[in-house]
């Protein structure tokens, strides 16, 4: 019986051993900062926006990637536009939303051996609204709290990102590379809507970091 336990034991801490081994055997992800820039493919979300095209809009920011192993962590500030252009036969609005947003990141490797490194993105962001404009059947953009047609929008902006990134390393601490991301939006645009508008964006971003941590 003794024998047994020992026998367990010892294979429990083997297992644990090569476990350990494999995790930190996983080369580390870009700690540093990188320097992105991009666009937005936007969209409000709404049973009362139907047949809406996508708001095409700037994006960039800055990312710390920090040091925490064979996962990193990314925590950003970005500014991003985004909104909705709805057309139907008898009139058009562009709604045209400015934010300050803060994402925080973890990146997952899939490959992150030799000189490229490809990661999951997965995590939660605020967005801070600094500004929306509307414009009504191609007439001048007006500021959505002071239009006719307008409305008041929230402070903030709760919402989620998935999707994929590749570095290419470019010589000593320096790489390149491509984000492309889904944001899913889970607050609303405005309470002065009685439909829920929520904001959704594919976001594609170039990006160059440089390994200094």
């Amino acid at each position: 019986m003794t024998k047994t336990v020992r026998s367990k034991n010892r294979l429990f801490a083997t297992a644990g051993a090569c476990l350990a081994i494999a995790c930190f055997a996983v080369p580390v992800q870009g700690q540093g900062i990188e320097l992105s820039g991009g666009v937005n493919f936007a969209k409000i979300s709404s049973s009362a926006v139907q047949d809406a095209a996508r708001n095409v809009g700037m994006n960039f920011g800055i990312d710390f990637i920090l040091p925490t192993g064979p996962v990193g962590l990314g925590i950003g500030l970005d500014f991003a536009k985004k909104g909705v252009e709805a057309v139907d036969d008898a009139s058009s609005i562009l709604v045209d939303l400015s934010y300050i947003e803060i994402p925080v990141n973890l990146r997952l490797p899939i490959v992150g051996a030799g000189p490229v490194r490809l990661n999951l993105i997965l995590g939660p962001r605020i967005g801070i609204n600094t500004g929306c404009e509307i414009m009504i059947d191609q007439g001048a953009l007006e500021d959505c709290a002071t239009s006719v047609e307008g409305f008041t929008v929230n402070n903030l902006d709760w919402s989620g990102t998935g999707g994929l990134g590749v570095s290419f390393a470019l010589g000593g601490l320096a790489y390149a590379g491509a984000d492309l991301t889904y944001v899913h939006g889970f607050s609303d645009v405005s309470a002065d809507v009685a439909e829920a508008l929520k904001n959704r964006a594919f976001t594609l971003q170039a990006h160059v970091g440089f390994d200094v941590f």
